[in-house]
This record gives structure tokens, sequence and C-alpha cells, in this order.
């Protein structure tokens, strides 16, 4: 179980870095004005009911660590301790790689990883204001092009293809390390702040340029990660710390909907059930305003 949790975990620290970069990185097929390097994806078959991959073991919750020991929560530092070590383990995996070692970065991938977040962080987009600003639009279409380096795409890339069976549990994993940093004590800017989480987030659900990126992607993808999008930016309603005050309530039902009838999703239910009880949260925040 532990050599599958640190499969599992592959993508969770260069998604982190990348913040989803290579997800975003154009459709297949196409010429992208900086990185053009593309490979023809396999048609996706939705129409399979029983996807040809080993169904994952735990519940949602238990991904998500939300599962009590013994009757009582796992104490805090325990779970920040044992995402720093699913961490370094994912890293340590990551290194052994030949499609990793292949690419030739030049340093082990941790340190990659670090110098991703950073630059990410220090340039995030804006989730809002597209309408007033034509010059956004195309900021925004073009932002990781901008950001990062080719090399840095294709290893996200290549990591995500590598890796594409494990992608929703690794996801659920992922957002919950994101989520960690008000709890766990950063260390250099890991997990990277909730303001540029916040911003990534409303970028991809609430932007021309973001939103082109998701719709490029293959379709389980594509709903995993408006799907804990509009989870960060609900959290970042909860806490008043909406700065962009963006509006989710429009996403919640169609996303729902499409999630609930995706084959290939094995949590669909619950991801469904969630988005329905966000939507009622803010019918009744309304009702008592």
């Amino acid at each position: 179980m532990k050599g599958n949790r640190g499969l599992l975990l592959l993508v969770i620290a260069l998604i982190a870095g990348g913040l989803l970069v290579l997800y975003f990185s154009g459709k297949e097929g196409e010429k992208q004005p900086v990185f053009q390097e593309e490979e023809k994806r396999e048609a996706e078959d939705t129409s399979v009911s029983s996807p040809d991959i080993q169904a994952p073991q735990e519940r949602l919750e238990d991904v998500l660590g939300e599962k009590a020991i013994e009757g009582q929560a796992m104490r805090v530092e325990d779970e920040c301790q044992k995402m720093k070590r699913e961490l370094m383990e994912f890293f340590a995996y990551l290194d052994k790689e030949p499609y990793v070692r292949e690419l030739e970065i030049g340093e082990d991938t941790f340190t990659r990883f670090k110098k991703i977040v950073h630059v990410l962080s220090l340039n995030p987009p804006l989730p809002a204001g597209e309408g007033i600003n034509y010059d956004r639009i195309i900021e925004n279409i073009y932002h990781f092009y901008r950001v990062l380096t080719l090399k840095d795409l294709r290893l996200i890339k290549l990591i995500a293809r590598n890796e594409a069976d494990s992608m929703e549990i690794t996801l659920a994993l992922f957002y919950r390390w994101l989520m960690s940093g008000d709890q766990c004590n950063r260390d250099n800017g890991l997990p990277p702040s909730w303001d540029a989480i916040y911003r990534y987030a409303g970028f991809l659900v609430n932007s021309i340029g973001g939103r082109s990126y998701l719709f490029r992607r293959d379709t389980r993808l594509r709903l995993l990660l408006s799907y804990y999008c509009l989870l960060i930016i609900h959290e970042a309603d909860k806490r008043k710390m909406n700065s962009f005050g963006i509006d989710i309530t429009p996403f919640l039902e169609p996303l729902a909907e499409e999630i609930e009838h995706y084959q290939l999703l094995y949590f669909r239910k619950e991801y469904a059930g969630k988005l329905i009880d966000i939507k009622s949260y803010y019918l009744r925040k309304r009702k008592a305003s």
C-alpha cells in the first residue's frame, strides 16, 4: 500500500509546483506559441461502465484526511509529518523514473519543484476583469508559457501522461496537501500561499484564458480540476477571503450533473453530492441576507 501511495503521489508535488500547468499546456495536435511538442492522445471512451483500472481501496473522505483514528481525529502534527513523508517518498520515486531521467533536468526533482512553486507564486494570474481588459485575456491564455520554462512544461507533461490512471486519487491528495498550509508550518514556500492557491483556482474556472486550458484537456481531468477549484473558491468565500468576488453558484449544478454521469470517476456521487451541498449553502446564505 505504501508503494501504491508513493505512486499516487507522483503527480502531487509537480502539479502543486506547476499548479496544474501541464494540464493546460494546449490541445493535442495544436502548435503552441512556445511549447509545440504535442502527441496524439488516445480517444477517450466514456461509454465504458467498468474502467479497466484498479479501483481505489480508500473512501474519498479517507484520501482527503477526514478519517478518524480509534475514534479521534489524527493529531495535526502527525498529519503534517505524514504529508511531508509522502511528498519525500514521491520525489525519491520520481528521481528513479526512466522518463524523468531521460529529460535530464540537471537537478533532483524536489529542487526543481521548489523553483516551480516559487516562480508561479511570484507571478499569479488575475482571475477576474477580462471583460474590461482585452490584454488580460491574452495574458491569461499564455500565462503558463510566460512563467515556466519549456523543460518545466515538458517534465509536468510527461508525469501526467505516465501517471494518468492514478489521477483521481492523486488530485484528492494534492488538494489535501494544498489546504494544509494553515495547519502545517510552511517550509520554503511549501505549500504555496493561500492567495496564490485562490488566484489559480479562480483563474481556471472564472477566466476565459483559464477555462480555455480546462476545455483542452480530457474530460476526466477537466471535471476533477473544476471540482477542486470550486472547493477552493468556496473555502475562500467562507473565510471572507474571496477578494475578487468570484461567484461559483452558476457552475455548481451543471458540474454536479456532468460528474454524476461520467462513468470513469469512482467517487462521482460524492463529488456531485458535495457540489449540491455547496449550492444549498449559498441559497440559505442569500435567503438570510
